[in-house]
């Protein structure tokens, strides 16, 4: 038993909202509830934790899989893995940690927001740094290191909102495939993310990576699926999805069923590819998430090295953002999106974070430009009433 200032119980709701029947097809419902958790759990490099009816313990030996397999058949888990989750070096936070349901549950109430809206939206990573990132990655993929790479930024903002209301906000003014909120004991994740990491159904796995973008209203997004950067772009990171799942999956059932499938949202146009396959028989969750995680589209190819590269030029720790944010259910069927447009809120910070893909031939100012367009929503969503 260990004894960490932590409570034991707390009333945490979650809700996966999409514009679609994304979080799960096979329901006839767009909307997924859950609220009351039995207790959660959370690994980090020390170990794992379980909290569970009242009870806590600690695991020091055990990783956060044995403690599924062993302790919580049956159970809903809903959370997220981080995008540290499978990088050794990797300090501070949760590698992941997710809350535990005996069901699903009815839609919760909001709450009405009355007072005046107050809203403060700041950058962390300033324009020059991030632009003195990409810069230095074309020098690596130039030398040959590397031939796309995702880099990040992090911004901070204040906002009197109420953070359920908030997410309903942001969804209502961009409308996505895997929009999440997510209360935990000691944090809060709000995402407005269109990209499908993994989804299992039975023994058949899903991956639909993102990479291409375009502003609306402009020739760059009419023509957006026949821009050749941008299709490069995309066609690196299906090939490293083909090559994560071809670990997991039967040989010669990774098929790829779509190419460059063109995404029109509020703010912006995207490109979507689609990946599937055939998993092996008795393939565990730990096997797909140790040979998948951290998602490809927002890693780089090659993946090692381009993590490698990551760690040293980004000064932030990703957590949520970048890692694989869903559910499990009690037959280990799962849907997990990439935890990208999202924010991670506690009580000293409220964080938002976006990303640029980068090749050879991108332009740093417009990469500079693309970080902030993927916020636009976000910060539409802050100061509207």
């Amino acid at each position: 038993m260990l004894n960490l200032k932590i409570p034991l119980v707390k009333k945490m709701k979650a809700h996966l909202k999409s514009k679609n029947f994304s979080w799960d097809p096979n329901s006839k419902f767009k909307e997924i509830y859950f609220d009351k958790p039995i207790g959660y759990i959370f690994q980090k490099k020390t170990g794992t934790t379980l909290v569970l009816n009242s009870k806590k313990n600690f695991f020091p030996n055990k990783d956060i899989f044995a403690i599924i397999k062993t302790e919580l058949k049956g159970k809903y888990l809903v959370g997220y893995f981080s995008y540290e989750f499978n990088i050794k070096n990797s300090k501070g936070g949760y590698d992941a940690i997710f809350n535990i349901f005996s069901r699903q549950s009815e839609k919760p109430k909001t709450k009405n927001h009355t007072s005046p809206i107050l809203s403060n939206f700041l950058k962390s990573t300033n324009d020059k740094d991030f632009i003195s990132s990409v810069k230095n990655a074309k020098k690596l993929i130039e030398k040959g290191e590397i031939y796309q790479i995702n880099l990040t930024r992090e911004f901070s903002y204040l906002s009197n909102k109420d953070n359920y209301r908030l997410f309903l906000d942001y969804f209502k003014n961009q409308p996505v495939e895997f929009g999440c909120y997510i209360e935990f004991f000691d944090h809060v994740i709000i995402s407005g993310s269109m990209e499908l990491f993994l989804r299992r159904n039975k023994n058949t796995i899903t991956t639909k990576p993102i990479k291409g973008t375009a502003e609306n209203q402009t020739n760059s997004a009419k023509a957006l699926d026949k821009d050749l950067k941008e299709r490069a772009e995309n066609l690196m990171i299906v090939d490293l999805m083909r090559n994560d799942l071809s670990r997991i999956c039967k040989p010669g059932s990774v098929k790829v069923d779509k190419l460059f499938k063109k995404k029109k949202y509020s703010t912006l146009t995207q490109l979507e590819s689609t990946v599937t396959g055939k998993l092996n028989k008795q393939t565990s969750l730990k096997e797909i998430f140790t040979n998948t995680m951290p998602p490809g589209s927002v890693t780089g190819t090659p993946k090692s090295r381009a993590i490698q590269i990551i760690s040293k030029i980004e000064s932030h720790r990703r957590g949520p953002y970048c890692g694989a944010v869903g559910y499990i259910k009690p037959n280990q069927d799962f849907c997990f999106s990439v935890g990208i447009r999202l924010s991670k809120i506690n009580e000293k910070k409220k964080l938002f974070f976006t990303g640029a893909g980068i090749v050879w031939d991108s332009v740093p100012h417009k990469e500079n430009a693309e970080s902030h367009l993927k916020a636009k929503a976000f910060q539409n969503t802050l100061s509207s009433s």
